[in-house]
């Protein structure tokens, strides 16, 4: 009997406008209505971009940032890891030119202008067939804190670093240092050309573990979903795995089983399915 749900965002439970819907919320609360649990597992942060799709404020858990980050119903942080300061440091001395967003429990510190990281934003190949109204875009960055010094970003305890590189010199001389400080960090990007670093120990599998741990849960009794680069661990990790038919090849082969489209609400109907043998 599965106990407890943790899927992934883009991709996976979100439709392919990477919005929620009654369907998806719907399935969330026929779970939670079984005294079962769910949780998000996701690349995103708390602050914005869930708030844009209704997640913030659901009695779920959420496994944020990778897995760098872990909260409760009631907001309680059960588990966070930092990046190591001084490789901090060194990353954003190294690479002025990109535009990395350091990310807190709280906010998103961003050394560039505003106009310049809106510019930039719709260069990601995830957001640049997507119009978003300006209302949206605001929300979405609404914990954004732009024009910062390497002194305040270096003050705060930065749990990610997600950044896009389109120059290939750059590219190539940013995967070489992330290679030289394999030991302290991680890159686990959802789709290829794009950054996501955390430190060595975080990945979404090993937070899915800690929650399932916390909440006295087999691992045998969860059951993960995902589509990206970035579920790769939870994927591997966990007997009941499922990958959506769009998810990148890797994460079909690590799946047990693969399910439909995103646009089809593949996650969300199967949930509704193995609830009704629970």
């Amino acid at each position: 009997m599965i106990k407890l749900f943790a899927s992934d965002l883009d991709g996976t439970l979100l439709n392919e406008l990477h919005e929620s819907d009654e369907v998806i919320f719907n399935s969330i609360q026929q779970v939670l209505n079984k005294n079962l649990y769910f949780t998000i597992a996701t690349g995103r942060d708390l602050n914005g971009s869930l708030r844009n799709i209704g997640f913030e404020t659901l009695p779920i858990y959420k496994i944020c940032m990778n897995g760098a980050f872990i909260a409760a119903p009631n907001k309680e942080i059960l588990y966070k890891k930092e990046i190591d300061k001084a490789f901090l440091k060194e990353i954003l001395t190294q690479f002025p030119n990109i535009h990395f967003d350091c990310i807190s429990i709280d906010h998103t510190y961003v050394q560039g202008t505003k106009k310049e990281y809106i510019q930039h934003f719709y260069s990601s190949n995830i957001w640049k067939n997507l119009h978003f109204s300006k209302e949206i875009l605001e929300g979405f960055i609404s914990s954004h804190k732009f024009e910062c010094s390497l002194e305040e970003i270096l003050s705060k305890d930065i749990l990610k670093l997600n950044c896009r590189v389109h120059d290939e010199e750059t590219r190539i001389r940013l995967d070489n240092f992330l290679e030289n400080h394999k030991d302290c960090v991680t890159n686990a990007p959802f789709e290829k050309g794009a950054y996501e670093i955390t430190d060595i120990s975080v990945n979404k599998g090993n937070a899915v573990k800690i929650l399932a741990d916390y909440l006295n849960i087999n691992h045998q009794e969860v059951a993960v979903y995902g589509d990206g680069g970035n579920d790769l661990e939870m994927l591997q990790m966990f007997e009941y795995s499922y990958a959506t038919e769009n998810a990148c090849e890797e994460a079909k082969q690590y799946a047990k089983e693969i399910i439909g489209h995103c646009k089809d609400h593949a996650v969300p109907l199967h949930i509704i399915k193995t609830l009704s043998n629970c």
